[in-house]
């Protein structure tokens, strides 16, 4: 079991930090979407929903947007059929 040495904890919640110190994380996203986004809701079965996030997570990584790639990815090839 690892022990907490108590003595190095600020007693207190203290104050943030002033506004200039702070960097603005939104104007230092770097990410670029190219479109707007709207969202897509759907209601499907569980086990569907299981196997496609299943099958999403292997080819994209289990990570953030991996869902809404394969949705893209499938919609790619459903274009390319007609």
């Amino acid at each position: 079991m690892m022990s907490t040495d108590l003595s190095k904890l600020r007693r207190g919640k203290g104050a943030p930090p002033p506004a200039d110190d702070v960097p603005d994380v939104i104007a230092a996203n770097k990410r670029a979407e190219t479109a707007a986004l709207r969202p897509l809701q759907v209601r499907i079965p569980v086990p569907v929903f299981e196997e496609f996030s299943e099958t999403a997570g292997r080819e994209f990584g289990f990570s953030h947007g991996a869902k809404k790639q394969l949705f893209l990815k499938m919609w790619e090839a459903y274009k390319a059929q007609t």
